[in-house]
């Protein structure tokens, strides 16, 4: 992973430095790592995609929880009484790329990840169902971006690198208040 990693991102400057569209190639590098350094400079379109395929997502996961928990859960178990685990992990694969590629613009390549990681740690310090960690983490990830996006545009921060402070914090408040009542992993 470390290697495919490194490798895409050294062909990626290079590309950008062969194919150059502006003239401002650090400034394009920086936001393709680390996003957008305002929220100003999405587009009307890209945040009215990201709102539709937020809802498309959202309603993919909600009508096909059971098989999505099945297969994530014992996938083994899953294809013994006949779910296409196959088929439901492709649609996790592709749930899990369009939110990548809906935040990227924001976030960037470098900090994506932690879009995905934190809220998921956070609600496990938290909570031991299934259930339970992915309502939370879904409600921390969304809670999150709001607190974060309000700060950067009123502190005039970089918006990615804001998100994942506030998503950081959460992780402290949630290990915290697991580890205050004795429950959660810490």
């Amino acid at each position: 992973i470390a290697m495919i990693s490194v490798g895409a991102l050294a062909i990626g400057y290079l590309l950008m430095n062969l194919f150059s569209t502006s003239s401002n190639l650090s400034g394009d590098v920086c936001s393709t790592l680390f996003g957008s350094t305002s929220i100003l400079t999405l587009s009307k379109s890209e945040v009215w995609l990201c709102a539709g395929l937020s809802v498309v997502v959202v309603a993919v996961f909600l009508l096909y929880y059971n098989k999505i928990f099945a297969v994530t859960f014992d996938e083994d178990f899953a294809k013994a009484v006949g779910t296409k685990a196959d088929l439901y992990n492709l649609l996790l694969a592709v749930i899990v790329a369009v939110v990548i590629v809906l935040a990227m613009n924001l976030v960037g390549s470098l900090l994506i990840s932690a879009l995905v990681i934190f809220p998921a740690l956070s609600a496990m310090r938290l909570f031991q169902n299934f259930r339970s960690v992915t309502v939370c983490s879904a409600v921390l990830s969304v809670s999150c971006a709001v607190l974060g996006i309000l700060v950067s545009i009123l502190a005039g921060t970089p918006v990615g690198s804001t998100i994942v402070a506030a998503d950081i914090l959460a992780f402290l408040i949630c290990s915290t208040i697991g580890r205050a009542r004795g429950g959660g992993t810490g």
